[in-house]
């Protein structure tokens, strides 16, 4: 459906004849042929009317009679611009879409409402707007199923306000807790929204095991993944050291570097390196046995992977990885958003996390200062870009649910060769976690906002291009 700028212009009930709830522009009805009955459907998120028109004569302004526009919850503010879609078959006039972010609560700083984020949803609120959408953001207690509402917080004249929408057509899940997302009245409004007919993508945090297990299955995942067990105890982690005297314990539930642990077994005994809060914390065993006690108090029963140990690549003295971001873009399909090198703060950090003093680095400087010539580069670097795009395709043929953006780390050892280290449903929107925060939305916000159209069927107008300044021919 193609998509119309208009401004809504909200009328006194008094001022309208009283079968008449619409006036269309004349020219928006003559290129749409709305004509004969003068009854359309009128969609706002999920909320919908069936409402009689009048044509107008305003070019590019929509009367609305002021009751429809309090019962179809649009914001107060007269004269505001909004996309409009008609569709001919159906009949639905539709303003949007309307997008909104699920968060779990308010965390308020002095970087704004919603903490490290509120820059990212700032920017995804502006974008939904400019590209003729309305975005909010929203938590699981201000939903309210009976009304078909919820509360939320949008962006405009540089201040958050708070206003009721009605359930959106497409939820963006951003609940930044594992615990809180699993808990069972939190899935049971996220099921509501879905029961009631919201897009909600971005499922849940992944579980690392769970994921292995279903991307193992598939042949084509077998030359880049690192061998990978369940820690069951003693003898599996004895025998994985023989296989691998060089391995990493990572939890299964695990995000943002913490709780991995590496081990590599030598004639000498065991040395054991994690990370706190003050850095490194390096400690050696002369027996398995002392070791393993050791690492039963720290794992405290959690579910942890043991893995293959891989000798990557380092920048700085530090071992360096590579964050992937993949998203699905306006025509539905997954595309790289972004790359970006993490080198370790220092030779002996086991992790490369921002979190945990990481810098970050492009992918061509990355891998030109573990010592690649440039056409070595080159072309390691178009295998990265290979590899995150397949293995986002590779998982969705694998995984239940609905996502469209992942954050997939990959790792490339001194030969020159790709893995695949893990899978994020969940990649960090704070401002030290991209390579430069420019003047303009983030491109993942963009690629966000264009999905969200794409998926509600509407077309995301193309970003009007720069003017180019005219060149100056200079007298021969």
């Amino acid at each position: 459906m193609i998509q119309h700028h208009m401004r809504i212009q909200r009328i006194a009930d008094s001022s309208l004849p009283a079968a008449v709830d619409l006036l269309l522009p004349a020219a928006f009805a003559k290129k749409h042929g709305i004509f004969g009955t003068h009854t359309l459907e009128f969609v706002y998120g999920l909320q919908t009317a069936i409402v009689n028109f009048e044509i107008g004569a305003t070019a590019s302004t929509v009367r609305i009679r002021e009751s429809l526009a309090r019962r179809l919850h649009l914001l107060e503010e007269n004269n505001m611009t909004y996309g409009f879609h008609f569709h001919p078959n159906t009949r639905k006039l539709i303003i949007g879409p309307l997008v909104g972010a699920l968060i779990y609560r308010m965390a308020p700083t002095e970087n704004g409402p919603f903490g490290g984020i509120t820059d990212f949803c700032r920017e995804m609120v502006q974008t939904c707007r400019r590209h003729g959408g309305l975005g909010f953001i929203f938590t699981l207690e201000q939903i309210s199923p009976e009304n078909d509402t919820v509360d939320g917080w949008t962006y405009h004249h540089n201040q958050w306000t708070k206003h009721k929408f009605p359930l959106p057509q497409c939820v963006y899940n951003r609940i930044g807790s594992r615990r809180i997302e699993e808990k069972k009245e939190t899935q049971e409004k996220i099921a509501i929204l879905k029961e009631k007919g919201s897009l909600f993508f971005n499922e849940q945090f992944l579980d690392k095991w769970h994921i292995h297990q279903r991307m193992s299955l598939l042949p084509e995942t077998a030359s880049f993944s690192p061998y990978t067990e369940l820690y069951m105890g003693a003898a599996s982690l004895s025998s994985m050291l023989q296989r691998y005297p060089y391995l990493y314990l990572k939890p299964s539930s695990g995000s943002l570097g913490r709780g991995i642990i590496r081990l590599v077994r030598s004639k000498q005994g065991y040395l054991c390196q994690y990370s706190s809060l003050t850095g490194t914390v390096t400690r050696r065993y002369p027996s398995f046995n002392m070791l393993h006690q050791m690492l039963r108090s720290r794992m405290k029963n959690q579910p942890y992977l043991m893995q293959q140990g891989l000798h990557l690549i380092k920048a700085r003295g530090g071992i360096v990885d590579f964050r992937a971001l993949v998203q699905k873009n306006k025509r539905g399909t997954w595309s790289i958003t972004s790359i970006v090198g993490r080198s370790a703060p220092t030779s002996s950090s086991i992790v490369s996390n921002v979190a945990h003093g990481g810098t970050i680095l492009s992918l061509g400087s990355a891998l030109a200062a573990a010592g690649f010539p440039p056409i070595t580069c080159k072309s390691i670097g178009a295998s990265v870009r290979q590899h995150a795009l397949l293995i986002a395709q590779l998982f969705e043929q694998c995984t239940e649910g609905h996502y469209a953006e992942l954050g997939i780390d990959l790792g490339v050892d001194k030969k020159g060769k790709v893995w695949m280290l893990e899978i994020n449903s969940k990649p960090s929107k704070t401002n030290n976690s991209v390579a430069s925060v420019g003047k303009g939305p983030r491109p993942s916000v963009v690629r966000l906002i264009d999905y969200c159209f794409y998926r509600s069927g509407f077309i995301s107008p193309a970003p009007k291009k720069a003017p180019q300044a005219k060149r100056r021919t200079r007298r021969k």
